[in-house]
């Protein structure tokens, strides 16, 4: 008896391999095409979906800029800038004769005695342009590294009285001196002003 054996087409099984691989090769060259042409488009400039920056909505500025304030110690100019104020009126005073927003800020009344150093601004007497009173340069009792030297200045009113001369004081102890003299009244207050010395390199 004869026996039929079918063999295999081998042929036809390579030949669905070769579809199949061509398939997928064909979908990856697509898949390939489309992230090239995506990329493209990218490099072209195409807005994408994110809001572009508005030119009214400007970064907020990293700086700011604060008047000095000049004053004296011990006879020579020193530099001063004033940020807030314990006494709402002062605060607007120094705001109106600087030209920069004081803060009203009434804890700092509260600060030690220890925390603060002594300052005297001259309520009449000879007028001057930029001081923050109105009047002559007021006068700080210390400086950075000095004994007694602090930011917050708590402020002592100074009042040419009436039948005085009134002339440019520069240094506490000229303000004592003319104190005892009856030439002008010292009086103090709870008024602190946050008003740190700057240093400037000449």
């Amino acid at each position: 008896m004869n026996v039929k054996v079918k063999t295999p087409k081998v042929y036809s099984l390579l030949s669905i391999a070769i579809i199949i691989t061509f398939a997928v090769l064909g979908s990856q060259l697509m898949l390939q095409q489309q992230i090239r042409a995506q990329q493209q488009q990218q490099t072209n400039n195409v807005p994408s979906t994110a809001p572009a920056p508005s030119s009214n909505n400007k970064a907020p500025s990293s700086s700011v800029s604060i008047p000095l304030s000049k004053g004296y110690v011990d006879g020579k100019i020193a530099f001063f800038i004033a940020t807030d104020a314990s006494d709402n009126q002062v605060a607007k005073s120094i705001t109106n004769n600087t030209g920069f927003k004081i803060n009203f800020a009434p804890n700092l009344a509260l600060s030690p005695d220890s925390s603060r150093q002594q300052g005297y601004d001259f309520v009449n007497g000879i007028r001057a342009n930029g001081s923050p009173m109105g009047f002559q340069l007021g006068i700080a009792s210390a400086l950075p590294g000095e004994k007694g030297y602090s930011p917050l200045y708590q402020l002592n009113f100074v009042k040419w009285n009436a039948n005085s001369t009134p002339r440019i004081l520069k240094s506490v102890a000229e303000v004592i001196t003319a104190q005892k003299n009856g030439e002008l009244d010292v009086s103090r207050t709870n008024i602190v002003i946050n008003s740190p010395a700057v240093m400037i390199n000449k």
